[in-house]
């Protein structure tokens, strides 16, 4: 665990306002010097407007603390109080013991009722993390801007001893924990909050009730596989996987329809001894539901059925056991007569409608084949940022792999409304719940499920993904765009991977030791190599 003192001082005069510049999880101690007994107020908070802290109901933190100051030089320390969750009696992660108490998150102070000098240290908490393990920049600017606002969402949300999907439940959730754990591996090579997160998901993941989110733990595992090399905790976790591909819901076609189950009355995952695992599951398609581009939601939809067609591809990853393609194959075939209508996906059986999840998770899961992609891509391009933040991921994963390199640029680096840009510029140094307030009227400030920049761009723009475990094996497959050049540095258990682009010169590549990468089909060992841009010629 690693702590950070950052020290304000100031001269107040009935009201005093403090800006440490960033936003984290912090404990606060002031020191005040004062002349006779006085009430004075402290307030700690995440959102400011004209030097004061913004009040409104809803999650982002807003903490008052009225006490009475006694005469001389004292230091006090503000009483942050205990965590309660928003949803009652759900598991929820508490402080780290080092913080010795509650812990809030925070950016801004207020002294008032008190004239003379103040004092401010606060004492943030971080996971263990090194800050230097990874870097990007550039020749665009506001790119490396929405990557350092990306990276430092990981960083200040690591404090906990799982992922949380923000200061409003601090739980798990497997959505959440997909986005994180992606921009933990391509920031640290440090694994404990993966790990103990996916432990989590096999101990108490009962608390899930979105569908897809269950089916993500498959793709979760093999990425920490990939990533850590850690066999003997994944060897541990394969015999819960299979009941997260959800076999109950299945027709008999093999589609997966909770919806379908859940009209006679059974809408439970339960283990071979009718225990309960998962209890009443529904399709997501995303979130907040406002998000979800118009789908046309009803009984058997396409997203959780493509969601489930990469979990059995990533069984079969993990297992070696070819049962999983087979069933994958069969499920392929089963969406492809079902859903695919005039070259694109609907999102439901007896829909017309194709809407912009559709389409990116038919592209991102590997579902259409020959000119299909094409049709899919210009949904992708005409819908632009028309899904969640938590969508985002899959959306610029999508455009990647359709050859939208350029479109997902510009979507990361986009200033409107819908963007990481404007989050900044609204004031938030950890990326938002939602786009904005005015989509998700009680989102919170720190949710790290919407930092996905902080793996796409290693992973898609950089193009550098483990393709075997421990990362003893690695494609590169850049997709620069319009950029003049980029340095991308990736952590690894074996050392830095380093990737430098010029679009005059090229790239330069470092392979560290005990590794292997494929560039265009060119294999290369540990060292360093220089090789021409084969995309762009």
């Amino acid at each position: 665990m690693l702590s950070k003192t950052e020290e304000l001082t100031g001269e107040v005069s009935l009201h005093g306002f403090f800006d440490f510049g960033k936003d984290a999880f912090a404990t606060l101690e002031f020191e005040l010097e004062g002349e006779f007994t006085e009430n004075t107020e402290v307030i700690i908070g995440e959102v400011a407007k004209d030097g004061k802290i913004v009040h409104k109901p809803g999650f982002k933190t807003f903490l008052q603390h009225i006490f009475q100051q006694k005469n001389g030089r004292h230091v006090y320390r503000f009483p942050i109080p205990p965590y309660i969750p928003a949803y009652g009696g759900f598991p929820y992660c508490t402080a780290p013991r080092e913080a010795d108490g509650e812990v809030a998150p925070f950016r801004y102070v207020e002294v008032n009722r008190y004239y003379g000098k103040v004092t401010l240290r606060r004492k943030a908490w971080f996971g263990d993390w090194n800050d230097d393990a990874s870097f990007f920049t550039s020749s665009k600017p506001i790119l490396n801007e929405v990557w350092d606002f990306c990276k430092y969402s990981i960083k200040a949300t690591s404090l906990f001893d799982c992922y949380v999907d923000g200061e409003r439940e601090r739980m798990p959730y497997e959505g959440d924990a997909y986005i994180n754990q992606l921009g933990h591996f391509c920031n640290d090579a440090n694994f404990t909050i993966a790990r103990n997160t996916l432990q989590h998901f096999m101990n108490q993941g009962q608390y899930t009730w979105p569908t897809e989110w269950l089916l993500l733990t498959p793709l979760m595992v093999r990425d920490y596989l990939y990533y850590s090399g850690d066999k003997e905790s994944v060897s541990q976790w394969l015999p819960h996987l299979k009941y997260k591909l959800l076999p109950q819901f299945m027709t008999e076609e093999g589609l997966l329809a909770p919806a379908l189950f859940a009209d006679k009355g059974n809408a439970d995952v339960r283990d071979e001894n009718n225990h309960i695992i998962q209890w009443g599951i529904r399709d997501i398609i995303d979130y907040p539901p406002t998000e979800q581009d118009g789908y046309d939601l009803r009984q058997v939809n396409f997203v959780p059925n493509a969601y489930l067609y990469a979990g059995l591809l990533a069984m079969e990853d993990l297992t070696g056991d070819d049962s999983y393609g087979k069933r994958a194959q069969m499920l392929k075939t089963a969406i492809r007569k079902h859903f695919l209508k005039d070259g694109l996906f609907v999102d439901s059986l007896g829909s017309n409608h194709t809407g912009i999840h559709s389409a990116m998770f038919a592209i991102a899961f590997g579902l259409t084949e020959g000119s299909e992609t094409a049709a899919h891509a210009a949904v992708l391009s005409a819908r632009k940022m028309a899904c969640s933040v938590y969508g985002a991921q899959f959306l610029l994963d999508a455009c990647y792999q359709c050859g939208l390199a350029e479109h997902a640029l510009s979507l990361m680096t986009s200033t409107e409304e819908r963007s990481w840009v404007n989050m900044m510029r609204e004031g938030a140094t950890i990326t938002m719940e939602s786009w904005g307030d005015r989509w998700k009227a009680n989102q919170d400030w720190n949710h790290a499920w919407g930092a996905a920049p902080a793996n796409i761009i290693a992973r898609r723009l950089c193009g550098i993904r483990p393709t075997a475990p421990g990362f003893t094996t690695f494609i590169v497959e850049p997709q620069p765009a319009s950029l003049e050049e980029f340095h991308c540095v990736q952590p690894t258990i074996h050392g830095a991977i380093e990737l430098a682009y010029s679009k005059d010169k090229g790239y330069r590549l470092t392979v560290p030791e005990g590794t292997q990468a494929t560039y265009f089909g060119q294999t290369y060992t540990a060292g360093t190599h220089s090789f021409p841009d084969v995309a762009q010629k």
